[in-house]
């Protein structure tokens, strides 16, 4: 069998090109998976969180009702805040937290549409007043101001299942954004270094191209189970399912979007494995092809 030409180059650049290959997958999981507005709405979609968020509503508006004597339907109808209303709110957030963290805006700041709502609890209390005879006065126009404001504020709560406000009040949406800012610098250096890699792996390898498949489909099959074993054992073991939300939507929010996207990562290692198999299955036809048979 012939000698493997330049074997510690092709060595230490399959081992380079192992890492690179894992930084190259990371930041196009990143930027166009993980941050990318699309995620956030098939899984609004798949998890049904607007109509858990909304079912949540339902339980509080009617819980307060007992103290307020405002029933639930005065906040919760189509003609003032409806199932579609919400999604359109988690939809609304998502989007302004990833803006926000992808660079396009200066502050994280949702506009969310209250109109229908502010009519309605408006109407409900002119027409109360009617009805017993009570003045419309500043202390009328105060109590519809308080309670909808207070109902603005439990709407706005449930339209944000993965808690980006919070998450910017404490700065962590600002940390992500610092990060997200060179992550397009990664992707193109990691790419760049990838390509570079598979140049010199071709020079060392220029009589004896065969063993490029072997190196290039070595270094793919070992980036590939690198990336893979870990998604299979969270996914196996059904990991995320542990954590301790009691929230029901911010259950299926959380452990929803970790699942996605363990799932999309082991979609791209199982890719980069299989074109790593068959580089390693192509070395050993083309060896096969080139062997000279044996003589007497």
């Amino acid at each position: 069998m012939k000698k493997i030409r330049c074997y510690l180059p092709n060595v230490l650049l399959t081992f380079l090109l192992v890492f690179v290959l894992i930084a190259c997958e990371a930041t196009i999981l990143t930027s166009r998976i993980a941050l990318n507005p699309m995620t956030f709405q098939v899984l609004t979609d798949q998890q049904h969180l607007d109509t858990k968020g909304y079912a949540s509503l339902q339980t509080y508006f009617k819980t307060r009702s007992n103290s307020t004597g405002i029933p639930a339907d005065v906040f919760l109808d189509p003609d003032s805040y409806s199932e579609l209303d919400l999604r359109s709110g988690i939809l609304q957030n998502t989007n302004a937290a990833l803006a926000y963290m992808n660079g396009q805006t200066n502050e994280y700041a949702p506009s969310l549409e209250f109109t229908k709502l502010e009519d309605a609890v408006r109407k409900f209390f002119e027409d109360y007043a009617d009805k017993n005879g009570y003045k419309k006065d500043d202390v009328l126009e105060e109590k519809i101001h308080s309670t909808c404001t207070e109902a603005e504020s439990a709407i706005r709560n449930a339209a944000d299942p993965f808690k980006f406000g919070t998450l910017y009040s404490n700065g962590v949406l600002t940390r992500v954004r610092s990060a997200v800012s060179y992550l397009s610098m990664a992707m193109i250096g990691s790419i760049a270094a990838a390509i570079i890699i598979l140049i010199l792996l071709i020079l060392c390898n220029l009589k004896q191209m065969e063993h490029l498949c072997y190196w290039i489909g070595l270094a793919g099959f070992i980036a590939g189970g690198l990336m893979a074993t870990p998604c299979i054992y969270l996914t196996v073991t059904d990991y995320y399912s542990g954590f301790a939300i009691k929230d029901p939507q911010i259950f299926s929010a959380v452990i929803g979007y970790l699942k996605l996207l363990t799932s999309r990562c082991l979609t791209m290692a199982i890719i980069t494995a299989i074109v790593g198999f068959i580089g390693l299955m192509g070395f050993i036809l083309l060896r096969a092809t080139q062997r000279e048979p044996d003589t007497k």
